[in-house]
């Protein structure tokens, strides 16, 4: 039976770090969560990119909860071939559309007895 868990999507969300981190910062606090998909289920996660306005610093993590309250990410730094960095406070944090999402996405659907799944770019 196919359980609605795995990697989540939502349209343009974006929010901005309310807070420095560091590079092995795992808690990252947001100034608004309310755009990002809800990691409801066990199991659930989104592919998040962290980035400096100049956009000079780049990092994607694996996010696998979103605490409505507090607005605290919990993270898996420097996924999808990127390295865990810094990030000052009011930097960028936005679900952007990444290789590693859409290889999760295929596994997922691979993992699930021939469901299909189509994705259209462009």
């Amino acid at each position: 039976r196919w359980v609605n868990m795995g990697i989540k999507f939502a349209n343009n969300a974006s929010a901005l770090l309310d807070g420095a981190i560091t590079n092995s910062a795992t808690s990252i606090t947001l100034d608004d969560v309310s755009e990002f998909p809800a990691l409801t289920v066990a199991g659930n996660y989104a592919f998040l990119t962290l980035a400096n306005s100049a956009a000079t610093k780049i990092e994607v993590i694996k996010v696998t909860a979103i605490n409505t309250s507090t607005k605290v990410l919990t993270a898996v730094r420097g996924q999808d071939n990127t390295s865990a960095q810094a990030f000052d406070n009011g930097d960028i944090c936005e679900l952007r559309l990444t290789a590693g999402a859409i290889d999760a996405k295929l596994a997922e659907s691979a993992d699930h007895d021939g469901v299909p799944m189509a994705i259209a770019l462009g």
